[in-house]
């Protein structure tokens, strides 16, 4: 195994930087270096690190002895300053000694390699390193503390008894009464672990808001005020307003963090029937944004009569929003019972934008609360992996009811338990790990 060398802290000047090294030479490379003679476990120690007679910086050493390390191998730390003229020439007298330059994501590799974390810990991790917001970072150390793995080994647990029951009697297939198969038993058995599955798979939306944010378009005619209150919203001047009505044409996304929750804001274009066919691009963009959104702010112009849009063809959340508080109200709204319970604001005054900014965390926080608590699936790679084994219990399940062989059965249910494994890496192709570790930066 080659001893890996890189800087784990970002590669900008700064007050602090960490270069790390891992493998069998990891401990002997750093003691060179530091001109100490051994490395005890997890003690600190100020020293000169030079290179020969040259002076690299002066700084921390710390080692950490195998297996008793992130990676599971022995590893070797530096805390030096965060010039990057620094730690160039460090990882560069680390290379002359021994160790080669690592590949993104490859202590977290080894980490996983020596059962130091399972493949859903590590996304977990980087997904905690790239957390943006309160309810990212959450999740993301739930994940990395086992939570999401613990749920999943609940599930393949009785999954590998059915599967060591059925290919018993297989073996036994010569004695009749120890190859009988009690198949209502087997059916409520098996129904009960697919409806668990199901709930997991519940989960996937809360999950995904929890860790990567809700999207919460803004819909509406043209001069309702989306693009003023978008502005006011994110906090920032990122929209053109102007008065003149279908200027804004494509959908602007600006992302923010209002009370520790993730939310990408996405203006869009105003919704009327027009012939020029950029507008007409635009509106289509617009119905596709609302189509895919997590909450729907739907903005009525509380000054005109109402607009006669069509409600947002969605799913999402749909806070009926009427602007322009600070004119006289028009007198038709109230013949629409429906608004009566709009959330009112002045765009262009920034009254009550706060109230409405809470309420969409509120209807955010509600959308990410999993069916199960704290567990929840949050990757597309974790939610397809409990689609195959779902599909695979179900197989099996109708194999049981229609009577089929028992190796049907014993297959459909090693497929499913095979599609848990992968999904925490306990049996994985090479090309999935691939994936996964190269989402890391190098040092990570």
């Amino acid at each position: 195994m080659d001893t890996i060398v890189a800087c784990a802290t970002a590669p900008v000047p700064a007050g602090l930087a960490v270069v790390r090294l891992s493998g069998p030479q990891a401990l002997a490379i750093a003691g060179t270096l530091a001109q100490l003679p051994a490395l005890p476990h997890a003690a600190m120690r100020l020293c000169a690190l030079r290179a020969g007679e040259a002076l690299i910086d002066r700084g921390y050493v710390v080692g950490f002895h195998a297996p008793r390390s992130f990676t599971g191998e022995d590893i070797a730390e530096f805390q030096v300053h965060g010039s990057l003229a620094v730690v160039d020439r460090l990882i560069a007298a680390c290379v002359e000694l021994g160790a080669r330059l690592a590949r993104p994501g490859e202590f977290s590799q080894r980490a996983y390699e020596n059962g130091k974390l399972d493949l859903v810990q590590a996304e977990a991790l980087a997904d905690l390193i790239s957390a943006r917001a309160e309810s990212a970072r959450t999740a993301a150390l739930q994940a990395l503390d086992g939570v999401l793995s613990a749920a999943l080994a609940d599930l393949r647990t009785p999954l590998l008894h059915a599967i060591a029951d059925i290919e018993a009697r297989i073996d036994f297939a010569a004695e009749p009464h120890l190859a009988e198969v009690d198949r209502p038993a087997l059916t409520r058995r098996l129904g009960a672990l697919a409806d668990r599955l199901r709930t997991l798979l519940g989960t996937a939306v809360a999950g995904r808001i929890r860790l990567h944010g809700a999207r919460v378009v803004l819909y509406g005619a043209p001069n309702a005020g989306k693009s003023t209150l978008f502005n006011a919203l994110c906090g920032a001047d990122r929209a053109l307003v102007d008065a003149r009505p279908g200027t804004t044409r494509d959908t602007v996304e600006v992302q923010t963090a209002p009370d520790g929750v993730l939310v990408t804001w996405v203006d869009t274009a105003g919704l009327r029937d027009a012939d020029d066919p950029v507008e007409q691009a635009g509106r289509a963009r617009a119905e596709t944004a609302a189509l895919h959104a997590d909450v729907v702010l739907w903005l009525e112009d509380r000054a005109q009569p109402f607009s006669g849009l069509p409600p947002p063809r969605s799913a999402a959340r749909v806070l009926k929003v009427l602007n322009k508080t600070d004119l006289a109200a028009d007198p038709s709204w109230l013949q629409l019972p429906d608004w009566h319970g709009a959330i009112g604001v002045s765009a262009q005054h920034d009254r009550d934008v706060a109230p409405l900014r809470a309420a969409v965390v509120g209807a955010v926080r509600a959308s990410a609360e999993g069916a199960l608590g704290q567990v929840a699936l949050s990757r597309e790679r974790h939610v397809a992996a409990v689609q195959v084994a779902l599909q695979a219990l179900e197989r099996a399940n109708l194999a049981v009811e229609q009577g089929f062989p028992l190796e049907l059965l014993a297959a459909d249910l090693r497929d499913a338990a095979l599609a848990l494994d992968e999904l925490t890496g306990a049996i994985v192709p090479d090309d999935v790990l691939d994936a996964v570790f190269s989402q890391f930066c190098i040092g990570k």
